[in-house]
Formats: structure tokens, C-alpha cells, sequence
């Protein structure tokens, strides 16, 4: 059974399908997806402390201006290498050509990804072309 299989059959039982409804159903050790996610608690509170410190980090904003409200990330995720990410002040982006390059590349990249996946949706270019009017 492929893995979407094995969601669809989740989300059919339950009526809705969600990460902690997997991890409860997975929790069964002869379930498919059991052997897909991480069981050892060390691990696993490892990775989770990961993610709160990579939502710590996106959530810092800063202004260009001062007085005014905080508007952009304050770190951006920069590739140090083909597999990892390294989190650099803006200022120091901005001040880099090549750093500057690799991050349009990632936006360039993100963009394309989104557009691929809602383009078929009329509300989503109604909402880019909403923002465009709006900048």
C-alpha cells in the first residue's frame, strides 16, 4: 500500500487527517507508517527543540526605518552547503552580492513551487494580483 494509500485509509476513518492523528494511528507497531517516524524519545525531543528554535529565529523582525513597525525577518536561511541551511543577519545579506544571489535563487525557487501548486486556482492570482495592487 503506497503511502498516500495509507493516509487516504487515515483520513476515510477519521473524516479529517492531520499530523497528530497520523503519530496516533502510526503509534501501533504493525501499522505501515509506524517504521516511518521517529519512536526514540531522545530523538525525537532533539528535533522537536530544533523546530521551536527555527520558529524562534523566522519570528524576529526588524525595521529599516526607525519608529516604524517591524517588517522584515531579521535572519534569512542562507545555503552553507548543498544539504544545510545557515540562518544570516539581513544586513549582512544585503551587504554580500553572492549571498544575495543565493537567496533570490531560493525565493525564485519558493515562488515557482507555490505558483505550481495553486496555479489552477482562479483566487490564487487573484490574491497575487491583489498584493501587486496593493505595493
Amino acid at each position: 500500500m503506497s503511502l498516500r494509500d495509507q493516509l487516504q485509509t487515515i483520513y476515510n476513518d477519521h473524516g479529517k487527517l492531520t499530523p497528530a492523528l497520523v503519530v496516533d494511528v502510526a503509534r501501533d507497531l504493525d501499522h505501515p507508517l509506524h517504521n516511518r517516524l521517529e519512536w526514540d524519545d531522545l530523538v525525537a525531543a532533539e528535533s522537536h527543540r530544533r523546530d521551536q528554535a527555527h520558529d524562534l529565529i523566522r519570528s524576529v523582525r526588524i525595521s529599516h526605518v526607525p519608529g516604524e513597525a517591524p517588517i522584515v525577518r531579521a535572519y534569512h536561511a542562507v545555503r552553507d552547503t548543498e544539504d544545510e541551511y545557515v540562518y544570516e543577519p539581513v544586513e549582512k545579506i544585503a551587504a554580500d552580492p553572492l549571498m544575495t544571489k543565493m537567496l533570490l535563487a531560493d525565493m525564485e525557487r519558493e515562488w515557482r513551487t507555490l505558483r505550481r501548486r495553486y496555479e489552477e486556482f482562479d483566487e490564487f492570482w487573484h490574491l497575487v494580483r491583489g498584493d501587486e495592487a496593493a505595493a
